[in-house]
């Protein structure tokens, strides 16, 4: 059976239904409380249902508790984990399935994707759809595997193959961990292999507000997707399947800083009054950039059919 690592922050309202609800189907449940400063903590020291409950001296963010969470799982003798939230958002059938799936068909690691027909219940901000939409399309960029959706899902099942060796870096110690773990996957089954799906899964929305700050998650994307794509660039010339996929990466940068030194003498000659043929560099900037997309997507492309684990939509 698998381990259970139920993450809270002032979850009181809901924390005892979401331990009664799953305490049969794992033989661990393990709770990482970010320094709650609701009745958490009394209502897990009153309940008659071993629970492995570690309280944060401070509040540390979804991101850390989530790798606290890790380090106390590698030490049990369990191989497989499901992470959830202490809210009772997602679908006890959800839950268990991944976990039945995971462990009956060896996967490695088992992500969510909440954007489908009947998948979201309630009501979120168009804004949610908006960012999350962002968010799929930067981890695809990342990862090179075009079929992953829904980055930001919080549910997922990691075996310990995956967890044993992971690290959160500090940026996502609070919001977006669930992007950085992906990535992770992805640049983890280059060196392994790894059997990875995708689950369509149910969240049910209440009236509750978000802190999440959407102005930093974005830029927190952008730069995490930039610096996952140029390490992933390194990562690919070590094997020889992935090599020309990264000549190509690098290629692509080069016409790239083309398009961006022509565009700045367009702009000049245009807008500041310096001499030059301002029509041959507006030409050369849009010649450029089409090479440097067009590069990008065939590179894209070389490592999504070139990729020994892909992933398996279930």
């Amino acid at each position: 059976m698998s381990t259970l690592l139920i993450l809270s922050y002032n979850e009181a309202s809901t924390i005892r239904t979401v331990i009664e609800k799953y305490c049969n189907n794992f033989e661990y449940l393990i709770v990482i409380d970010d320094d709650s400063k609701d009745e958490t903590k009394s209502i897990l020291n009153n309940l008659d249902i071993d629970v492995i409950y570690h309280k944060n001296s401070k509040n540390l963010g979804a991101g850390k508790s989530f790798e606290i969470g890790l380090d106390i799982f590698n030490n049990l003798e369990s191989n497989s984990l499901v992470k959830i939230d202490g809210d009772d958002q997602f679908d006890k059938e959800d839950v268990i399935n991944i976990s039945k799936i995971g462990n009956s068909q060896d996967f490695d690691f088992i992500k969510c994707d909440r954007f489908w027909e009947g998948g979201i219940q309630g009501n979120i901000p168009f804004i949610r759809y908006f960012g999350n939409a962002l968010a799929s399309f930067l981890v695809k960029l990342a990862t090179g595997n075009w079929k992953i959706n829904d980055p930001l899902n919080g549910l997922f099942y990691i075996s310990k193959k995956v967890s044993i060796n992971f690290k959160l870096t500090k940026l996502f110690y609070r919001y977006g961990y669930p992007f950085f773990l992906i990535t992770h996957v992805s640049n983890l089954s280059k060196y392994n292999s790894l059997n990875i799906g995708q689950y369509s899964n149910i969240v049910t929305y209440g009236n509750e507000k978000s802190s999440l700050k959407a102005g930093r998650m974005f830029f927190k994307l952008i730069y995490y997707t930039l610096k996952s794509y140029y390490s992933k660039i390194k990562i690919k010339m070590k094997f020889s399947t992935y090599q020309f996929s990264a000549l190509i990466d690098i290629i692509s940068q080069i016409f790239m800083l083309f398009s961006f030194y022509s565009c700045y003498k367009f702009v000049t000659i245009r807008y500041f009054s310096v001499f030059g043929p301002q029509g041959t560099w507006f030409i050369l900037t849009v010649i450029f950039l089409i090479i440097f997309l067009s590069l990008l997507i065939v590179s894209q492309k070389l490592e999504s059919n070139t990729t020994p684990n892909k992933i398996t939509i279930l």
